[in-house]
Order: C-alpha cells, then structure tokens, then sequence
C-alpha cells in the first residue's frame, strides 16, 4: 500500500513508522512538505492513501486532484486544533483526522474506510438492490446546494432562487419547517423566512428529507419520517462541534433503507444485508459524504466502525435507540466506556421530546 501524507513537518515526532512496523502492515509511506511535491507524486504514480494537511489552502485542491486521478484512493483531511472542516471538505474527504497525526488513528481510519468500501461492494447486496424495479433518485437540489455552499459568496439569496425553481420541493419544505420539529409553535410562511428560522445549513437537510423521504406514503413510512426528523436534531446535540451537521444528515438518513422493497425489516441479524447496509449502498451512489456513509452503514452495529470514541457512527446509533427505532448496544456503551454519558443522552432525547410536544 502507498500512502502519501502532505503538509510542512508532518514527519517531525511522528511514530507511524515503528507503529506500522509493531503491526506488520507493509506500508510504503511517502512524505512531501508542500503541496507542489505532493502533486508531482500523484502525477507519476498510483497512490493508495493520500492525507493532505488542512491548514494548508492547498490541501482541498490536492485531495480533489486524488480523486480525479485515483478515485480508488483513500483521501484524508488533516486539521490543526480546532479547525472545523468546510463545505468543500466534507465532500472531498472520506474522513477527517487531527493534528498531530497519530500512527493508530491513520491506520484505523483507513482500514475503516476500506471496510466500509468492501461493505459496500458486497455481491448479495448489489444483487438484492438490482431487483428493486425503481430506485429513488438523487436528492438533485441537495446535492446542488451542498456543492453552492462550498463557496464563500453564496448566501441564503441564493439558495431561496435555486429551491424556488421547484415549486412541488418548496411545498414540502414548507411542510416540513412547519412541522413540530422545526416550526417552534410559529409558521413558516416562505422561504425567506425558512432561511431565517432554520439556518442554511439545518435548511439544507431539510430539503435532503423532502427529496429522499418523501416518495414513500402510508402510515409505516411517516413514521420513519418522524424517527428521522426526532433522530436528526438529537443526533447534532449528542456530537456537537464540526461533526455535528453530519451526525445529523446520516441520522436523518438511517432509516431509509427501510423505505425499500425487500428491506423494511432487514436488521442483518440473519446474515443478510440490513436496511442499513442498503441505506449506505444508495447514499454511496448518490454521492454523498463518505462519513454519512460511515454512519448510516453502521449505526446498527457501532462497533463495527474502527473510529475511536464517540464519532458518527455512535451518535446515529444512540440517537435512534433513544427515539425508539432499535435496541441501544448496551456491550458497545460499555466497551466503548460510554455508560456514564448515557443519563446525559436521556436528558436531552427528554428534552427534545418536551419541545415537540408544547
């Protein structure tokens, strides 16, 4: 496996090669301190792994060459303390990782990756989804959106003009912001005012449940809806901070598997694929966000996911087990050493729950 790591000093203290070496991973590992060097490596040869330091301006452009050039590559982002990843990251990179790189969050992450692309590439789930005679289409202005926001000089004016071009979309955002969950007990009357109330962001995932959500009817799927929408907002106050947003969309996502023929009561434990595995399966085709893929594809099972500590993965699951949609993994809580945050979890899935019923 080729790795290649860019960014100023990044080899300075670092342990990667005796930890590779301990492990007996046969990892060839290329290190370039600017962005120029990285990219003339990626010109003449394959790379397997690239991790591009965030703090450069640059790295996003090196990762978006990685995927032009080598698609199969693993890309991650590198952020200094504190950073939070942008629009233009969260799309590009399959995961974010902090500085100083740590050897063991390198290779979890991209062993987890290439367990989830294997997941994912799985023959039985890609013959069970092959008989579905329609596949739900591709939340079109989403995606837009999402890619609008990647740049600096687009604001809510923008936004508005690109939703208002579908007047049946409009109608179900509207529907949706006056709903319990995001209306606060006050109409939303257009959206300018959906702008002001929910936010670009939070908006953004609305207009993502209207477009994927809302081709099913009947009483079974309002009630994914619900667990949806109640499971999104817990989720984004169970892992606050960058990955929060996140949480949320694969939240909001987790069920919609269930919404496909043959995998409404898919949960995997037959050996089978899951609802949930097929969930990440379509997200993956859509294009979506590598770690809303993560999260969606194991929230069932979190300890499957190789990310250490309490990321996407456990937040989608615990948001769901506390809104009811599954059984919370109390041997995960406790491996994970999470038993103590569950009385928090409680509190606020409560306090959610008071706030939609007022």
């Amino acid at each position: 496996m080729f790795v290649l790591i860019a960014g100023r000093d990044l080899q300075q203290g670092s342990d990667l090669a005796d930890t590779l070496s301990n492990l007996g991973l046969q990892w060839e590992v290329a290190w370039q301190n600017d962005a120029a060097g990285a990219q003339s490596v990626l010109e003449s040869r394959g790379v397997d792994v690239i991790a591009a330091d965030g703090g450069d301006v640059r790295g996003i452009d090196l990762l978006r060459r990685a995927r032009d050039k080598h698609p199969q590559a693993v890309r991650l982002l590198l952020l200094p303390p504190g950073a939070e990843p942008g629009a233009a990251a969260i799309d590009i990179a399959h995961r974010h990782l902090a500085l100083p790189l740590k050897a063991q969050s390198l290779i979890d992450a991209v062993e987890g990756i290439g367990e989830l692309l294997d997941l994912l590439d799985n023959p039985g789930l890609k013959t069970k989804i092959g008989a579905i005679a329609q596949l739900p289409p591709a939340p079109t202005t989403y995606l837009a959106i999402s890619k609008a926001l990647a740049d600096p000089n687009i604001g809510a004016h923008q936004v508005v003009q690109m939703l208002s071009k579908d007047p049946a979309l409009v109608a179900k955002v509207l529907r949706v912001c006056n709903s319990a969950f995001f209306s606060g007990g006050r109409p939303v009357a257009d959206l300018k005012a959906a702008v002001v109330r929910l936010g670009l962001e939070t908006l953004r995932r609305v207009v993502l449940a209207a477009e994927a959500l809302s081709a099913n009817n009947g009483p079974e799927a309002e009630a994914v809806r619900r667990r949806a929408f109640f499971a999104s907002q817990l989720a984004a106050r169970l892992l606050p901070g960058p990955s929060a947003e996140m949480a949320a969309t694969a939240a909001l996502l987790a069920e919609l598997g269930r919404l496909l023929p043959g995998f409404k009561n898919a949960d995997g434990r037959d050996g089978e694929a899951s609802y949930a595995d097929a969930a990440a399966w379509l997200l993956g085709l859509w294009g979506l966000p590598m770690p809303i893929v993560e999260g969606v594809a194991f929230h069932l099972t979190p300890n499957r996911s190789r990310q250490r500590g309490f990321w996407i993965a456990g937040a989608v699951h615990v948001a769901h087990a506390m809104v009811g949609g599954i059984a919370l993994d109390e041997a995960w809580v406790d491996s994970a050493g999470l038993r103590d945050k569950l009385p928090e979890w409680q509190r606020l899935a409560g306090k959610l729950a008071d706030a939609e019923n007022e």
